[in-house]
């Protein structure tokens, strides 16, 4: 139920503001994105994530990539100028329909439906690069810690998974605690209002542990802002 409700839910975002839903940065809400723009900041993103992931050495191929999370395919199309086949898969049909409008490179990139709570469309080992931000925070956290071991499991041997999770959120006044919650309740759950979207964590050694259980092996773990001022959150790099 909590999967398909977020399906439902990403559907009316994408109908209604979708880059804003996907990178929510001021002065961008109620479709003032220009689409050259918003998908210029995937390039800078994955450019920088490339750049970034050298020292690692891994992933050793630049077979094919997978964009967990993809929604319009910010990050997918970014990934297509350095991997030879990108995939990119979402919960969300309606995200996806705006992606293939998208897609300069439909020889090299495909998308995918899945609104399953694994990733069991693809068999094991077939991916040289898995990357996922700014999504498992929408998950529970269940949900986000199978596709953690998901992602292991799709992995090639050499190959290199780059997700971000938050762990916890930092310490806040009582007031602002029972705040929150009661906006949530009222605005996302009671009146299904779209814009409202969950966020959730898993602690950083909870991770790691699932990550060892799985025989992947954590080359690097650093801070990330994805998840904005009131979470601890990492970026985290996987090699099984």
């Amino acid at each position: 139920m909590k999967l398909r409700s977020r399906q439902k839910q990403w559907n009316q975002l994408a109908r209604h503001d979708p880059f804003w839903a996907i990178l929510a940065s001021p002065g961008k809400r109620n479709r003032r994105w220009d689409p050259d723009e918003f998908f210029a900041t995937g390039r800078h993103e994955i450019e920088a994530v490339m750049r970034g992931i050298q020292g690692l050495g891994y992933p050793a191929a630049r077979g094919r990539a997978l964009d967990f999370g993809c929604g319009i395919g910010r990050n997918t199309q970014a990934l297509a100028d350095w991997f030879d086949h990108v995939t990119g898969v979402d919960i969300s049909h309606a995200m996806l329909d705006l992606a293939q409008q998208h897609n300069r490179a439909p020889a090299r990139c495909e998308y995918i439906l899945n609104a399953d709570g694994d990733l069991r469309t693809f068999p094991d080992a077939s991916f040289d690069f898995v990357y996922s931000r700014l999504v498992l925070q929408h998950l529970p956290a269940h949900h986000a810690r199978r596709h953690v071991r998901e992602f292991l499991r799709i992995l090639r041997p050499s190959g290199l998974v780059l997700f971000q999770l938050p762990s916890r959120r930092h310490p806040r006044p009582a007031w602002q605690v029972l705040a929150s919650r009661a906006y949530n309740l009222l605005a996302g759950r009671i009146l299904r209002h779209p814009r409202v979207v969950e966020m959730n964590g898993v602690p950083r050694e909870i991770i790691i542990r699932d990550v060892e259980e799985c025989g992947g092996r954590i080359l690097n773990v650093r801070n990330d802002d994805g998840a904005g001022p009131t979470w601890e959150n990492y970026l985290y790099a996987v090699r099984k």
